[in-house]
This record gives C-alpha cells, sequence and structure tokens, in this order.
C-alpha cells in the first residue's frame, strides 16, 4: 500500500474500526482479521464442557472471522496440549474447529435431526450438504444434547440446566418392551432433535432408570418386524453385535455387555453410552475422522494405516495403536465391513497422547441386507496377515472363533444364519491353523 507500519496501525486503531478487529499475535509478525456475523447471531460463540458431574464449565470462546475462525482459551494457562499444533498464531483456524465439525448430525439419527430441525432453522434437510456456518447454527439452537461434553451458545446451556433441574422421564426395566415398541411403530424418533449418532442402523436414544437406582443413558438399536426377511436377518445382524460387544468388554476393548430384549415381534439392542456419566455427566470424545481430518495422515480407509501415523506424531501411545490393530483385525474376522472412521473413537482430553474410546458398531456388516437381498449369502474371505501383524492377528483371531462359537450356538439366532457362523468359525479356525506361524 506504499505507507509505513505506523500508518497502518493508526488506521486500524481508528474507533470505528477497532471493535471489529481481532489481532493475532503482538511482534511484528502481527496479523489482523475482521470479525463476521453468522446469520445474525452475532461473531462471539461461548463453549462449554460439562463435566462427568454435570456441571458446566468455561471452556474457550470461538470467534467468527473473515477467512476463518479464533479459538481463545477461558484459561490460556491450561489451553489444549493439542491446540498448538493445530492453531495459528492468536488461536487462529483457518478450518472449522476439528471437535466441532465431529459434532455435525451424523448418520440415521442425524438425517432425522436435519429433517425436523431444517425449516425452523433454515438450514438444508440433509446435514451432509451442511456449510461450517450451518453447523454453528445447529449447535447454538439445538446442541445440547451432544455426543460428547461440549455445548455452544447460551441457549444450549440454559436446556442443560434446566434438565439438571428437570430430569427428563426415565423409562423403568418393566417399561421397556411397550416404550420400545412405541417409540418403533409410531417412527417417533425421527422428530427427537436431541443427540446424533453416526451410524445407518435405526435407533432411538433413552434414559432407563435401573434396578438398583442408577440411570443408565443408552442407545437402542431397533429391527423391522421378524415376520419379514429383513427383520429376521437384521436381528441376526443384533445378536452377533451382542456378542461381539461382551466379548471385546471382556477383553477390556468396550464399555459395558449390552442388552438384547424382544417385544412385539422386533429385536431391540440397549447399549450404555460411553459418553455419559450418570444422569447428567458427560465425557468428551472424539471420531478417528475428526483426527484425521485435523492431523493430516495418509489417504487409507484403514483404521490401522491412519492410526500409525497418529501414533508416528505421538498423538496417541503404543497402547492405543495395538488396540486399534486388534479392534481392526478382529472386525475383519467377523466380515466387519463397516469400520469407517466414524466408527472408532477417542476420549477428547485436554492433554496428550489421546486415549481410545470403548469400542461401538462392531458386527458382521458383510451379511446385511442389501436392496433387493434380505438375506445375502457373499464369500466369507479374511484376508491373511503379513508376518509383522502375526501376533496380533493371532489374539483377534482367538477372539474371533469364541465369537463364531456363540452365534452358531445361541438359539435367539436364525438357523440359516447359524450355519453362516458354524462356516465363518470354520475359515477362521482354518486361516489361524496355516498363518499362526
Amino acid at each position: 500500500m506504499r505507507v509505513d507500519r505506523s500508518s497502518i496501525s493508526r488506521a486500524l486503531a481508528r474507533p470505528e474500526l477497532a471493535p471489529h478487529l481481532v489481532r493475532l499475535g503482538t511482534t511484528r509478525g502481527t496479523n489482523y482479521a475482521l470479525r463476521r456475523s453468522v446469520r445474525g447471531l452475532g461473531n462471539t460463540f461461548a463453549i462449554r464442557r460439562v463435566d462427568a458431574a454435570g456441571r458446566a464449565q468455561e471452556w474457550a470462546q470461538l470467534i467468527a472471522l473473515h477467512g476463518g475462525w479464533q479459538l481463545c482459551w477461558s484459561d490460556p494457562a491450561r489451553a489444549p496440549e493439542w491446540a498448538q499444533l493445530l492453531l495459528a498464531l492468536g488461536g487462529y483456524s483457518e478450518g472449522f474447529p476439528f471437535f466441532l465439525g465431529e459434532a455435525r448430525p451424523q448418520g440415521y439419527l442425524g438425517r432425522a435431526v436435519g429433517r425436523a430441525l431444517s425449516l425452523s432453522l433454515n438450514l438444508p434437510p440433509d446435514p451432509r450438504g451442511w456449510s461450517d456456518d450451518d453447523t454453528l447454527v445447529y449447535l447454538q439452537a439445538a446442541g445440547d444434547d451432544l455426543p460428547g461434553d461440549l455445548i455452544v451458545g447460551d441457549v444450549t446451556l440454559r436446556r442443560v440446566q434446566d434438565r439438571v433441574l428437570h430430569p427428563p422421564a426415565m423409562l423403568s426395566v418393566s417399561e421397556r418392551p411397550v416404550r420400545y415398541s412405541e417409540l418403533a411403530n409410531a417412527g417417533a424418533f425421527l422428530a427427537v432433535a436431541g443427540s446424533s449418532v453416526d451410524g445407518e442402523q435405526p435407533k432411538f436414544l433413552v434414559t432407563l432408570a435401573e434396578l438398583d437406582g442408577r440411570s443408565t443413558p443408552v442407545l437402542v438399536k431397533f429391527t423391522d418386524v421378524l415376520s419379514t426377511p429383513t427383520g429376521r436377518r437384521w436381528a441376526d445382524l443384533l445378536i452377533a453385535e451382542a456378542h461381539a460387544l461382551a466379548l471385546l468388554h471382556a477383553q477390556g476393548e468396550a464399555h459395558a455387555a449390552p442388552r438384547l430384549l424382544k417385544a412385539d415381534d422386533r429385536c431391540f439392542l440397549e447399549t450404555p453410552r460411553y459418553d455419559r456419566v450418570g444422569l447428567h455427566g458427560r465425557r468428551g470424545v472424539v471420531s478417528l475422522r475428526a483426527l484425521h481430518d485435523a492431523f493430516g495422515g495418509p489417504d487409507a480407509n484403514r483404521w490401522p494405516a491412519v492410526a500409525a501415523h497418529l501414533h508416528a506424531r505421538e498423538l496417541i501411545d503404543d497402547t492405543a495403536l495395538r488396540s486399534i490393530r486388534l479392534r481392526h483385525a478382529f472386525g475383519e474376522l467377523i466380515g466387519n465391513t463397516d469400520m469407517h472412521f466414524g466408527n472408532l473413537a477417542f476420549w477428547l482430553d485436554d492433554t496428550l497422547p489421546f486415549r481410545l474410546a470403548p469400542a461401538y458398531d462392531m458386527l458382521p456388516m458383510l451379511w446385511a441386507p442389501t436392496p433387493g437381498n434380505a438375506t445375502p449369502t457373499p464369500e466369507f474371505a479374511p484376508i491373511p496377515p503379513l508376518p509383522a501383524d502375526r501376533d496380533v492377528w493371532l489374539e483377534a483371531a482367538g477372539w474371533a472363533e469364541g465369537f463364531w462359537q456363540r452365534v452358531a450356538v445361541d438359539d435367539r439366532v436364525s438357523p440359516g444364519f447359524a450355519a453362516i457362523a458354524r462356516q465363518a468359525g470354520e475359515t477362521v479356525t482354518r486361516l489361524r491353523t496355516h498363518f499362526g506361524g
């Protein structure tokens, strides 16, 4: 501009301009950015964290800028250890923060949320097409029961506080069959504008009043009526998922063993939410997809490859890397063809390395119904291990053999799927014999 720095400084200090500026840095490398309003909602949004006791704590402020975003931590001395790896001078980020982009509604429930809120919030009905601003509009208006522990804005904070004063209705154990059937039959889950959980299987969220006095928030998957081929096959798969998660729970890889319930000719799989602590407490979580987008990595579609990159950057430790390799090998040996990056999660703490969260959505999706074929019988051909992976693969193969044995003898499984389980178990045993070393 052919002027000296002092002229620029004086211009930027003009009273009419100064309130709209954000100063990034304090040295000769200082940058300036201009605040922008998001849909008339302002430019600054408070981010709070709900702790395990249900108390909201100030955590950060998100400032919308022309050309990016700024994160200002409520306590700069306790900023997350990973922040310095992602943010430029002054907390600047060109892209939307990964832990907020992660909260965009996803999967089956996510699309239901999008349809329910599109008119009231003036958003596209499918969240997969939302911009960052769209996501922020949703978070500050309706994100009071997101996965994890973060809430954005005052409206959602008031809802969280009100829920503490006036807890939502809980279901007793005896009420579950009738209420679950009502939710499935009436499609009430489509109108819920609360939590969004990744995945395509029909599901809903409820809180249970346990016999011992505890309250347990759960995610409930359900099938079509069992008299249909599709409903019968999905019932087989949910029974198999219950066995997989119970086995992983026994190995310390899953949060809790799920519960199966049959009611009104449907099968329901009830899994406690690992991101909730009692009725009001929460824990932060973030998916492998979000970490991959934030920290980069190989152009790969397998968990171990991306995990190896995070490990090389010291973002996860040896224990987490080995667990990821084990879970992935186990998934392949039980026919889980849906191990996308949204189906592996980490605890979102302020410290590094990121710790691996419990396993979920682990089931033999190879046999899931497809359009025009409710009961497919594809070839089950797991890939043999490379020599470097043999020790982990052998351990996972032992788990898989136990899994297939449990499924094959479960009298709740259809005869056809029991036969599939026996054959799959024989395949795993044969592989283990040939490649076990």
